[in-house]
């Protein structure tokens, strides 16, 4: 650090200066090392997710942004869950290759296949996932590949759309096979596949993805697109909950918010992810839900913090406000770097890139062991089985509400008010409302 001396400060004040900032910012570095950030529950049974991880057959379907699509936030999950339970196999697969993504286990060959992209190309049929692939003709090839997975075989389920009495077909190790479609539209075909597989179809005929799947053990899906934000969904079909079912995943993770942050104008951000949680809640009934709020992004990297993205602030606390209002799980990204003014650290550490935005692969890995570790906290010590009660309507009436209790001493609440919309969290001896 060099200072350049001028009239008003003479040299023992560069040096004092040059030590309290170089102190300050040794402060910072430590405490940000040390952060972690607990992953809350503002009102979901968990009961079905610690069953399916006692049971060693968990999929969790992370939903996002380029944090999502580099997979390395998801890699890194991946790997704890398997460590943990069994590697489950690939999860989800976009139907061929997407430019500027990544994709850590799987790769694709295709010939005479193209990609529709819904961050691109709007007006089409996309399923859930947003990506499409269509072949130009019968001959057209396309081949899922794995390096990791090189022989295994995994049971698929193909996103296909075409007419009834269509046919997908299917050549691998065990020969050449033609998989049926029962009705018009979207639907899923299955079989099982022995890496490498090839996939053709007819050309007025698109796939949407596969979901590939072990029988047990644990796998971690990515179905990110760089550049996505929330309202992206409402590009997809609005039969999405369909696919999602498709998909039987006990953990759908929403991780959106950055891009948002950049924009000028948030005011439609509650009522995308609104919507999104009620797809999911449709097509997955029974699944948790965990909100991943935005992590620390920098709009400028110059100055001792930088400068964050204009509306960072802002949608980090409608994010949080939806969780909280729809009863789902939530984990800070910026609270587990440390807090506000924490990207610049991370830069300075080899954690962050330094656009201010992304993070290395190490930042990735070390975000994503934070959400494990405090995810496996609390689904190890919670008692899962109705410690929440949780309304879709909020006001600030406090008065009137009654308890009783279960054999179990878990709290439920009777005889609510018809206007008594305010969530409640309760444990076996009082009720308090949560704060917003």
């Amino acid at each position: 650090m060099q200072y350049k001396k001028t009239q008003c400060f003479s040299q023992l004040s560069y040096v004092k200066s040059a030590t309290i900032v170089g102190a300050l910012l040794f402060s910072n570095l430590f405490i940000n090392s040390a952060m972690s950030a607990p992953v809350e529950n503002f009102g979901q049974n968990l009961s079905g997710l610690q069953q399916a991880f006692s049971q060693k057959n968990v999929h969790i379907l992370q939903m996002g942004d380029s944090h999502t699509a580099g997979d390395y936030f998801t890699e890194q999950l991946r790997k704890r869950l398997q460590a943990d339970i069994g590697d489950g196999g690939v999860g989800f697969a976009y139907p061929m290759k997407v430019n500027g993504q990544r994709t850590a286990r799987h790769g694709y060959e295709a010939f005479g296949w193209e990609l529709t992209n819904s961050r691109s190309n709007q007006p089409a049929d996309y399923s859930l996932g947003g990506v499409i692939a269509s072949p130009m003709s019968r001959a057209s090839a396309l081949t899922l590949t794995s390096q990791y997975y090189a022989g295994d075989s995994q049971d698929a389920k193909v996103m296909v759309k075409g007419n009834a009495g269509q046919t997908v077909t299917v050549s691998d190790k065990y020969g050449t096979r033609q998989l049926s479609l029962n009705n018009n539209g979207w639907q899923t075909v299955a079989t099982t596949i022995h890496f490498p597989a090839t996939f053709q179809a007819d050309s007025n005929m698109n796939i949407g993805g596969f979901w590939l799947s072990r029988q047990g053990g644990g796998r971690v899906s990515a179905m990110g697109i760089n550049g996505a934000t929330q309202d992206y969904w409402q590009r997809w079909r609005s039969a999405v909950a369909q696919d999602l079912a498709s998909s039987q995943a006990d953990l759908v993770i929403l991780a959106y918010g950055t891009n948002e942050a950049f924009q000028s104008d948030v005011s439609g951000q509650i009522a995308s992810v609104q919507s999104a949680i009620n797809k999911i809640r449709q097509g997955l009934p029974n699944a948790n839900i965990l909100i991943v709020n935005a992590p620390d992004s920098l709009k400028s990297t110059s100055g001792y913090c930088g400068t964050r993205a204009v509306n960072l602030d802002k949608v980090q606390s409608q994010l949080r406000q939806v969780a909280q209002q729809n009863g789902t799980l939530y984990w800070s990204w910026q609270e587990a770097m440390g807090g506000n003014c924490s990207m610049k650290s991370w830069i300075a550490k080899g954690l962050g890139r330094t656009d201010g935005v992304h993070f290395s692969r190490e930042g990735y890995e070390k975000s994503a062991n934070d959400l494990y570790d405090n995810l496996k906290k609390l689904l190890n010590n919670s008692n899962a089985t109705g410690d929440y009660y949780s309304a879709s309507t909020r006001n600030n009436i406090t008065n009137d509400i009654h308890r009783t209790y279960s054999s179990s001493g878990t709290a439920t609440i009777t005889n609510r008010p018809a206007n008594q919309g305010r969530a409640v969290i309760c444990s076996t001896d009082k009720c308090s409302q949560l704060k917003n």
